[in-house]
């Protein structure tokens, strides 16, 4: 039997496409917006589709999400703690960013992120991307955190730029704003599907 929900992938890929273009931006990773995506599922199951007026339980939400019983109370858990989503990991972009301002051999003697040089085994660019980013090319990171102006580069020399994290805060403030509309807009579209 085919399913008939793979027709609506299309609509799902274009809704989604806007969000992950904001989590992109703000350094979500694909594992932190799936945890994300998760709990949500499981709140929205939970609240969305009990039975004269109880919250749905953990094997009705397995049913509907495709999540484990095991994963649904570990994710009700954090719910109910008041806790968010959590990930192992961030972006590379992120384990970058928070290794250099934060590991001794990449910060000066006051603790503030060192002007790194592109080049050499310790102490370098090369070195903290080698160390943090995974699989990813030191050449490739340096790209992105040019592109997202996390960094500035002087000849042999990258460090990061001093008006990035005001600019990120600043973008959040904006996003939250922002998403205010679209958010009531989703909701309400969502009810009437529900119906």
């Amino acid at each position: 039997m085919r399913n008939n929900n793979n027709k609506l992938n299309p609509v799902f890929f274009k809704l989604l496409q806007p969000l992950a273009r904001i989590f992109l931006r703000f350094g979500i990773s694909y594992r932190e917006y799936c945890e994300l995506s998760k709990a949500a599922f499981v709140a929205v199951a939970a609240e969305d589709f009990g039975v004269h007026g109880r919250p749905t339980n953990a094997s009705r939400i397995a049913a509907m999400t495709g999540l484990t019983r095991k994963e649904i109370g570990r994710i009700r858990s954090r719910i109910e703690r008041g806790e968010g989503p959590k990930t192992g990991r961030s972006s590379p972009v992120n384990e970058v960013l928070v290794a250099w301002r934060t590991v001794d051999e990449f910060c000066d003697e006051r603790g503030q992120p060192k002007a790194l040089p592109l080049k050499g085994q310790r102490g370098s660019f090369e070195a903290l991307i080698r160390q943090f980013a995974g699989d990813i090319p030191e050449g490739a990171m340096r790209k992105e955190l040019q592109r997202i102006d996390a960094i500035e580069q002087s000849d042999d020399r990258v460090r990061l730029n001093p008006k990035f994290e005001e600019r990120l805060e600043a973008d959040a403030r904006l996003a939250a704003q922002t998403l205010v509309g679209p958010r009531e807009q989703l909701n309400l579209t969502a009810r009437k599907l529900s119906r």
